[in-house]
């Protein structure tokens, strides 16, 4: 599938505030390595990348109506390492940025899906998922779950969001899961 998106390259520092207001509020400040910079700013390693996408969403559409970009981005949380779930990750994403987010989030939806399907992957989607991160419209994203990851079986997050759509998948997750069902990628 053609997504007709460009790259973009997503930096792994950033301010804290875009963090809070666009990705849960304080909660989130519990999940990132934040600091001051030395002019005492408050930083932080991103912990995801859609609220880059957000905050930058007039920036990037730069005059047109729509946009879309694929990234690869490392990512950092502040949290105890466990099967799955690591300090440090890289995250593969799309973000279609525009005037419908109904539309982006069908378009989104359908890149995911045939990109794990093209991998010979399965998973449960789960199109009305209420966990994650509150910028989605309503509260409500969607995932992919791989069951036999265990507790960590979300290998993809997504949604809609008022300047878009997009998701994100867990590359160190898609590797795990596709051992466990012994897909050779």
């Amino acid at each position: 599938m053609d997504a007709g998106a460009d790259e973009a390259i997503l930096p792994a520092l950033w301010g804290q505030d875009t963090f809070v207001a666009k990705a849960g509020g304080s909660e989130i400040l519990e999940q990132m390595w934040a600091f001051p910079d030395r002019k005492g700013r408050a930083c932080c390693l991103i912990p995801e990348a859609t609220a880059l996408f957000q905050e930058k969403s007039r920036e990037l559409l730069n005059g047109r109506r729509e946009a879309s970009f694929f990234y690869v981005a490392r990512c950092y949380r502040y949290e105890r390492p466990q099967a799955g779930r690591y300090r440090e990750f890289t995250q593969l994403g799309f973000e279609c940025l525009g005037p419908d987010p109904a539309a982006a989030r069908e378009r989104s939806l359908a890149l995911c899906r045939g990109f794990l399907d093209g991998l010979g992957l399965r998973y449960q989607l789960d199109a009305s998922a209420r966990r994650g991160l509150s910028y989605y419209l309503g509260g409500e994203g969607f995932e992919m779950r791989v069951p036999e990851l265990g507790a960590q079986k979300q290998v993809v997050g997504g949604g809609a969001y008022r300047e878009g759509a997009g998701f994100g998948i867990g590359l160190e997750r898609l590797a795990l899961a596709l051992a466990a069902q012994n897909i050779q990628p």
